[in-house]
């Protein structure tokens, strides 16, 4: 990506760029690597409250707020997000290449722009109130793609850069407004083949959990194409495929520590985990303890039949 700011995060490398117009609307681009789990703090700039799309074009993130909104932003998804004054923050696993995409409009200005005719998709996001959070995501569109992936490309570096990242932004933003209002998840079917297969895929995960690419494998033998798959994890599992494997991770890694009193070295191997660190900075993330705490507590009792 051409212009925008280096970063200077430990563990990642890349550029990230933000520009503001007077008219109260800010376009973001990013481009990252990370070549080991990081962490990015967006800081909350614009005026309050203001709500905006995110477009992950690769890669994935999971987002939370210091006050306890979560929620993953997979690879392929359009996401909704109102965030508070205390901004928000974006964790990043190792190993992850990111090209994101986004528009933040104030809600002044787009209740200004929408001239009473709110949809009641948006309702929820169009609250009062500066404290309000909320991130809700729905598989990309691909003629949101097609727009997003377009502010990367050689025109945007013209003479005219600002004024066609200006354009482009406005377009994004309605398409995809456009989008998520219109997106109705109980209309987004799958075949019985597909849901067939998605089971067994499930299941395979589950049995080769210290396999990451098992998902991937599985899919390609199957015949389903990864998009796909991720969206039938979002319809049918409301997380991302990425989420799905590290919570399973997460959950068998603590009944190995609690019944089978595993050491956290062994426990980190058998569930793919490369280093030992990073498989203790995801317990703790998830479980709010160090997976030594939880090896040394009691062992758990098994109910008697």
């Amino acid at each position: 990506m051409v212009g925008g700011n280096a970063i200077a995060i430990p563990g990642a490398h890349g550029r990230v760029e933000r520009l503001t117009f007077d008219n109260g609307v800010a376009i973001y681009r990013s481009e990252i690597e990370a070549e080991a789990d990081c962490r990015f703090t967006v800081t909350n700039r614009l005026p309050q409250p203001w709500i905006g799309f995110s477009v992950q074009l690769a890669g994935g993130a999971d987002f939370s707020t210091p006050i306890g909104t979560t929620g993953p932003m997979a690879e392929n998804t359009l996401s909704l997000m109102r965030v508070g004054p205390s901004g928000f923050i974006l964790d990043v696993r190792a190993g992850t290449l990111i090209r994101h995409t986004g528009v933040a409009i104030s809600l002044r200005l787009l209740k200004r722009q929408l001239n009473g005719n709110q949809p009641i998709r948006l309702a929820p996001f169009m609250a009062r109130g500066k404290s309000l959070e909320r991130l809700e995501s729905i598989p990309l569109p691909a003629g949101v793609k097609t727009l997003a992936t377009s502010l990367f490309g050689p025109s945007i570096d013209g003479p005219l850069r600002a004024m066609t990242i200006e354009g482009l932004g406005k377009q994004l933003f309605s398409q995809a407004m456009t989008a998520f209002c219109e997106y109705d998840p109980d209309g987004e079917m799958f075949t019985e083949w597909e849901l067939m297969r998605f089971d067994e895929l499930v299941a395979h995960v589950k049995d080769n959990l210290n396999d990451g690419a098992a998902a991937r494998n599985f899919a390609t033998r199957a015949g389903l194409k990864i998009a796909r798959v991720e969206q039938m994890f979002k319809v049918l599992r409301g997380v991302s495929l990425a989420a799905f494997l590290r919570t399973e991770r997460l959950r068998t890694a603590r009944r190995l520590l609690l019944d089978e009193k595993c050491q956290v070295s062994e426990v980190a191997y058998r569930l793919g985990y490369r280093h030992v660190a990073n498989f203790s900075r995801a317990y703790r993330a998830q479980f709010g303890e160090a997976p030594a705490t939880t090896l040394h507590r009691p062992r758990r009792k098994t109910p008697r039949g």
